[in-house]
């Protein structure tokens, strides 16, 4: 039985607010369908056809074939085993919003997004970013297409009575969500674990409303290089040798998940910011910003994540990427590259 199948109205929140189920479509449908909750389960009006929840996470999950279908396999494996990032004991939702205010990345994006948005997470995890972004009367959808992952978050959202944060397992290549739906799109360190980063890219744009905005974290191609060699260190040196590890976690469980997440996630790629400007020109996107900042450039500057600035020379991205080697290559060498739709 459905987690969501209700004796009372009050006794669960809804699977998914209205804003968010208008944007789902059945899995390789059409932007033309209506998908409707009946009974605690989805249902396409138009097909009839139903789309039961797999563990009491709602699923609109088509596997991968052809190519990518080796790495998709292994990887969704490695994280029904390890659900990243999990989290630090029974977490509460203001405990968990204290901790994304206290976030620099996660306060400055929340700040970013505003009001009254509708916000889809790509690779949302155990749905931390997506709970702590529906804040601000924002609606949120995150989609990963680990089942463990999934029902922690949803687990989190029951337990907390939480609205408008809404979780179904999806793939990247095939997402159920209908074209030019959400204002903000985010991706934020799942890109580089897919069988194309590219091409999952492109899926994501189809996804962003015209002049909407979309935000990738990668691997960074210079900066992660630390982490690699870190990786043929640890099982000898232990946990500790990872930073984070040694002053961010306190849960060892959590600790765990990182560090194989980290040093032994069986598929990973690096990334560029000149790669993802070429990403960018290919699907009709303008560079809005880069986190951390392009040195010289007007990103020093900005207010706000989503403030226009410039993406500097080349020479400036290379010395800037070089320079993450003494800050972010600590952290995992996560770098984001802001942009938006074409009108």
């Amino acid at each position: 039985m459905s987690v969501f199948k209700r004796t009372t109205p009050t006794e669960f929140p809804p699977m998914f607010s209205d804003r968010i189920l208008s944007c789902l479509k059945s899995p390789g449908g059409e932007n033309e369908d209506t998908l409707e909750i009946i009974e605690g389960t989805l249902q396409n009006i138009i097909s009839g056809k139903t789309y039961p929840d797999k563990d009491n996470v709602p699923s609109l999950f088509l596997p991968e074939k052809g190519r990518g279908e080796v790495v998709t396999t292994r990887v969704k494996s490695f994280y029904e085993d390890n659900p990243f990032p999990s989290y630090e004991g029974l977490e509460e939702f203001s405990e968990l919003v204290n901790k994304g205010l206290r976030n620099t990345f996660a306060s400055e994006l929340l700040k970013a997004i505003g009001y009254n948005k509708t916000v889809l997470e790509c690779g949302c995890g155990t749905g931390q970013l997506s709970h702590f972004l529906q804040l601000n009367n924002n609606h949120v959808l995150g989609i990963d297409m680990s089942l463990a992952s999934l029902k922690l978050a949803i687990e989190h959202k029951i337990r907390n009575g939480l609205t408008r944060s809404s979780f179904a397992q999806m793939n990247i290549f095939d997402l159920a969500i209908k074209d030019n739906s959400f204002d903000i799109v985010i991706s934020h360190g799942v890109l580089h674990h897919t069988f194309d980063a590219q091409r999952a890219f492109s899926h994501l744009v189809n996804k962003v409303k015209p002049g909407g905005i979309i935000l990738i974290g990668l691997y960074n191609y210079y900066a992660r290089v630390p982490t690699w060699v870190r990786s043929k260190l640890v099982g000898l040196l232990g946990q500790n040798i990872d930073y984070v590890v040694r002053n961010r976690i306190t849960d060892n469980k959590k600790a765990d998940i990182w560090i194989k997440d980290q040093y032994y996630n069986p598929h990973e790629t690096w990334h560029s910011i000149d790669e993802v400007l070429k990403w960018f020109n290919l699907n009709d996107v303008e560079f809005v910003n880069c986190a951390p900042a392009i040195l010289g450039s007007s990103g020093e500057n900005v207010k706000s994540l989503f403030e226009q600035s410039d993406p500097g020379s080349a020479y400036q991205r290379i010395v800037s990427q070089l320079s993450w080697l003494g800050t972010i290559a600590r952290e995992g060498a996560l770098f984001d590259v802001i942009g938006r739709k074409a009108k």
